[in-house]
């Protein structure tokens, strides 16, 4: 539709001697109101001053050029310039076949083809197992992933194990001392250590394996031996819960491989080469300009790279990791699922890109706003706690995969999100999930019944489908397609949940007051359960999209 009007606007701006109409982008809309038509666009509004005309004028130029054939039937002007388009009823019916036809492929395009894009998410620090605080980003990065994949992209899903730091120095001395304690060694965790459980399972595990070969060596370097161990046995528990959760990932790469081969030393004195490496007793900084600017806006007093004791810090690690991805491993945008808090972080890899001469419009970031679990006590009696922090888990445990994503998915990325167990566990319409989930149950039901009486959709014609709620039912399916090239555009995901509990309501609004299966009418039976079959192919497509199950009874 968007291309429709656009050249509706390109043809009335050369007749009318409009000048820059061609940078304007034509924002379409679904009317409020139905009554309105079926599309809107308030273009017209944003020319008046450019084209020296008032908006109304300017919106009958441009409707005055749209051409009247299908799928438009009809366009108008409204209000203070609005140019209303309606679509051709009959062409609109027959979308119900298309979309029956289509099947499994509804929805796709190649919008995105010849694009290598790597979607990184969760990546949390491996030196535990997965908790609930970045758990948003998961259902997040995966759904995004797969919409990218479904508009044609070429889409990696990357895990980033970030194993070389700090902690995970200390994650290896604390696996050395449960390590020791298990031969009655009377040592104490540090303060810093790591105090969960799993700890102890890791150290009993190299025990198991290995018995006392480590035993003689001293502590520190115990925990330089474990801590590689220990990472691995972090990143297959990790693999197991996001299995759980369904998300399966491309890459699971390592820190260690980049800087082990050298390139983060030599990202380093490419940044030198490029003259925006400073030292300063000892210390090796990043500065440009912008970086200065940025800084004294944060109060930071500078971005270090690597320290005093030659150790590289994560600004370091994570510059050369995006310009491996971008310059070497022939990624085209990496686009990253990160927490709200790296907000800053973002600021500086947008800093930092160009001054390796990488455009920084490579590097996108979804930033998540955390999730607030409420009525946890519900999950306290069907899971079990750490004491510490609550494992993801333990989540998926209490109230499954479906759930799990569809509740992680409810709201945009940058709004709070609210997970309400007691609600999560309830089998009724409240539970959003079971009330979409159910819609696709109730229409595998009309089916089995259908069956009994002879009935199958397949000779249903569309064409008899002129009731309101019949062609309101159809509009939504319809707008399945539109929706996802929304979604490819603004990275919305949360759309998705919203569409299906709307075409979920509306299909369960349209069986309470439609008769599906009606001997009396055979005709019509045949056309609405065709139109059913297209409900339930879209509603399918949707819920699959979201790693969500589509059951066919409840």
């Amino acid at each position: 539709m968007a291309a429709a009007l656009g050249d509706a606007l390109a043809r009335a701006a050369k007749t009318n001697g409009w000048q820059g109409t061609a940078a304007i982008p034509i924002d379409v809309e679904v009317p409020a109101n139905p009554e309105h038509g079926d599309y809107a666009t308030s273009v017209a509004l944003r020319l008046a001053k450019t084209a020296r005309r008032s908006p109304r004028d300017i919106a009958a130029a441009i409707a005055a050029e749209v051409k009247l054939q299908a799928p438009i039937a009809s366009v108008d002007v409204a209000g203070g310039g609005f140019v209303n388009v309606r679509l051709d009823d009959a062409w609109l019916r027959q979308q119900v076949d298309e979309i029956v036809t289509a099947g499994e492929s509804y929805g796709r395009s190649r919008m995105l083809a010849g694009q290598k894009i790597q979607v990184e998410f969760v990546s949390a620090n491996p030196t535990g197992p997965l908790t609930v605080a970045n758990a948003r980003g998961g259902p997040l990065g995966d759904v995004l992933a797969t919409v990218l994949a479904f508009a044609g992209a070429d889409v990696q899903r990357e895990y980033y194990v970030e194993d070389v730091s700090t902690q995970v120095k200390r994650f290896g001395v604390s696996v050395a001392v449960r390590y020791r304690q298990l031969f009655g060694e009377d040592v104490e965790l540090p303060a810093d250590g790591y105090q969960g459980e799993y700890v102890k399972d890791i150290a009993a595990q190299i025990k198991e394996r290995h018995g006392a070969r480590y035993r003689e060596m001293p502590i520190e370097q115990q925990g330089r031996v474990f801590a590689p161990m220990a990472i691995d046995w972090v990143i297959a528990d990790a693999q197991r819960v996001t299995g759980k959760l369904g998300i399966r990932f491309d890459s699971w790469f390592k820190q260690s491989r980049f800087i082990e081969d050298g390139y983060l030393s030599d990202t380093i004195e490419e940044l030198r080469r490029r003259g925006v490496i400073v030292d300063r007793d000892g210390v090796i900084f990043f500065e440009t300009p912008e970086a200065a600017a940025l800084r004294r806006e944060q109060t930071d007093e500078g971005w270090v790279l690597v320290d005093k004791a030659g150790d590289p810090k994560y600004l370091a690690t994570d510059i050369a990791y995006h310009r491996l991805c971008l310059e070497k491993r022939g990624v085209g945008l990496k686009l990253n699922v990160w927490g709200a808090n790296t907000q800053y972080h973002l600021q500086q890899m947008k800093i930092a890109l160009p001054a390796l001469g990488i455009d920084p419009s490579r590097l996108e970031v979804v930033l998540y706003q955390y999730v607030r679990f409420l009525k946890e006590g519900v999950l306290t009696r069907m899971g079990r706690r750490t004491g510490q922090y609550l494992l993801l888990e333990d989540v998926l445990d209490a109230v499954g995969a479906d759930v799990t994503r569809f509740f992680m998915l409810q709201r945009g990325a940058d709004s709070q999100l609210d997970f309400d167990f007691e609600l999560a566990v309830q089998q009724s319409n409240d539970n959003p999930v079971y009330y979409v989930q159910y819609a696709h149950a109730r229409i595998a039901s009309i089916f089995r019944t259908a069956a009994e009486h002879g009935l199958t959709p397949r000779e249903g014609d569309v064409q008899l489908l002129v009731a309101p709620a019949e062609r309101d039912l159809i509009r939504l399916c319809q707008k399945l397609p539109e929706l996802l090239e929304e979604v490819v555009a603004h990275r919305g995901v949360h759309l998705l949940t919203v569409y299906a509990l709307e075409l979920a309501g509306a299909f369960h609004g349209f069986y309470r007051d439609h008769r599906v299966v009606d001997d009396a009418n055979l005709p019509l039976s045949r056309a609405r359960m065709r139109l059913v079959q297209a409900v339930q192919v879209t509603l399918r497509q949707t819920l699959r999209l979201l790693g969500v199950s589509a059951p066919e009874s409840m």
